[in-house]
């Protein structure tokens, strides 16, 4: 199960913002990128020592998150993410189109590395990379900056060994999915998804904008020619500042026309 087990620097008490609605801001955005999967959610008590607040605070954020719909509780077995808050994956672009705009966001940004390295696997992570949790992976993660402003905050994750392929991983400045392709990676295809969210204070802080301010999610799950994952990426962008677009062509297929990204 995916436990929060130690404190954690998500709220802020000296914010505007309530405690109660910190907790549940951070809880929403892990429901939203799936982090609980089929576990329960963690408990109360074990809430109030990750976030160091009190069972009250824990038990007004659960109530919200119950009445929006997010969180059901089922007796004698715990809380679990309601099935109609589950990520759902838009219609998938063109890969053409994908690279393009990745390399196009390199190139009109700056990136500001955070941390990064090899690290174990955590449970979400390894499940997304098809290895066991534990297992050594390579980090990153990054702010994206354009004249010096703040527009993205991202984290990506690679196999170890995919890792050991790309040169400069440790100081480059490129997308990391340009750098697989650098690296002579076959990348085949990328499941991604691009959802509505908004600033916890962890990420409010790092984007420099207000604590519940909107922001674009983006995820991305990129697979080799074996069908192998490569690369799990999640991106926060805030919502003032970026702009995904495709342009859709009409075309013919059998008895029917559909809409289709360009390539």
């Amino acid at each position: 199960m995916n436990r929060m087990t130690k404190p954690i620097a998500a709220v802020d008490e000296n914010l505007a913002v309530p405690l109660y609605h910190q907790v549940y801001l951070v809880l929403r955005e892990n429901i939203r990128n799936g982090s609980y999967g089929d576990s329960p959610v963690p408990t109360e008590v074990e809430l109030c020592t990750a976030f160091g607040v009190s069972r009250i605070t824990v038990k007004r954020a659960m109530h919200e998150l119950a009445k929006e719909g997010l969180i059901v509780r089922q007796r004698g077995r715990g809380t679990f993410v309601a099935q109609s808050s589950q990520p759902v994956l838009p219609q998938r672009d063109s890969l053409e189109d994908l690279l393009r705009n990745v390399k196009a966001i390199g190139a009109a940004t700056e990136m500001e590395r955070i941390d990064g390295g090899f690290i174990p696997a955590s449970n979400d992570v390894a499940a997304k990379l098809a290895c066991e949790p534990g297992a050594q992976i390579f980090a990153i993660n990054q702010i994206r900056r354009n004249n010096g402003a703040p527009i993205a905050l991202i984290r990506a994750y690679v196999p170890a060994d995919v890792a050991e392929r790309l040169e400069n991983r440790d100081t480059s400045t490129q997308p990391m999915l340009a750098q697989l392709l650098n690296a002579g990676v076959n990348v085949a295809r990328a499941d991604q998804a691009i959802t509505g969210t908004i600033a916890d204070p962890t990420v409010a802080n790092a984007l420099g904008v207000d604590v519940g301010a909107p922001l674009i999610r983006l995820t991305r799950l990129v697979f080799d020619n074996r069908n192998r994952p490569v690369e799990w990426l999640t991106a926060l962008y805030r919502a003032d500042r970026y702009e995904y677009r495709t342009t859709l062509t009409r075309e013919t297929v059998g008895s029917h026309t559909e809409w289709r990204a360009a390539s």
